[in-house]
């Protein structure tokens, strides 16, 4: 996931591992610093991992949250709370004083994400016992009484399910600041791999590729005709590899076909017009 979307920064929750085991993975995923709260035994814990473009200012850790201030080499800074709300009721109520404390300090933008074991709309769940809405009161009230905005996603609408139960409970909200500052943000929810929740990234510029000069992927249906396109696949988009490794080098092998390709027939065009 690192080498396909290079995220600047990264929260992970529940990872189940601490100490040297954690340093290991951290560094060999190709992030420069972390911060932590820990997991107990194999429950619970939440990592931020970022590299040095950002400098990094820890308030609240918590168990079910880590809050703090981020700021990038340009000087533009936001408040960003990482959620990760327990799945006991008691200690979600909990929760939801904590965050009501920390919405009435916020002075700026501000940012929230991650999971919440919650969900705020009746179509953000699918499944399960039709007596209950799954709707929390809790979550509802908060969100609304401290006027956030829930920011529009692309994807798949559950981002979590178990058996036949679907369900929304990872999500991005921010405060009206946050949204008029960023205001190319977009939010995409990703494949999910080997867990019950789909990771969820956050792009802040919509037109950032094009101004670095890449250019989005996009699938041309003209590759369908060629017959060496087939092989292509055949060869690269291989299950031992895993979803993401072989996204990544199916990828790169076709688009470098397809300039291969391109560049061809651009030559047997203009050939052809100065005939």
């Amino acid at each position: 996931m690192s080498k396909i979307y290079k995220p600047d920064i990264v929260a992970i929750l529940e990872p189940k591992v601490s100490g040297a085991k954690a340093d290991y993975f951290i560094k060999g995923n190709g992030f420069e610093f972390s911060h932590r709260v820990e997991a107990e035994g194999f429950a619970g814990g939440i990592w931020i991992l970022w590299n040095r473009d950002f400098t990094m200012e820890f308030v609240v850790n918590h168990k079910q949250y880590i809050h703090f201030k981020v700021t990038n080499f340009s000087g533009n800074w936001s408040w960003v709370t990482a959620i990760y709300a327990s799945r006991n009721p008691s200690l979600r109520r909990k929760f939801w004083n904590e965050l009501e404390s920390i919405a009435k300090s916020i002075k700026g933008p501000w940012m929230l994400g991650d999971d919440f074991n919650s969900i705020l709309h009746a179509s953000e769940k699918k499944g399960g016992s039709p007596k209950s809405s799954g709707i929390c009161r809790s979550f509802n009230n908060w969100f609304h009484d401290n006027r956030l905005i829930d920011l529009h996603f692309k994807g798949p609408c559950f981002t979590w399910f178990r058996g036949t139960l679907f369900k929304r409970l990872d999500r991005v909200i921010c405060n009206d600041h946050w949204n008029s500052l960023f205001t190319e943000a977009s939010v995409l929810h990703l494949p999910k791999i080997h867990s019950d929740h789909r990771p969820i990234l956050v792009r802040f510029k919509s037109n950032l590729n094009k101004r670095n000069g890449v250019k989005p992927f996009r699938f041309l249906a003209a590759w369908l005709m060629d017959h060496y396109f087939i092989s292509l696949v055949a060869k690269e988009w291989r299950d031992s590899k895993g979803y993401f490794q072989a996204t990544h080098d199916f990828v790169d092998k076709v688009s470098k076909w397809n300039r291969i390709i391109l560049g061809i027939f651009l030559k047997e065009k203009g050939e052809f017009l100065q005939e």
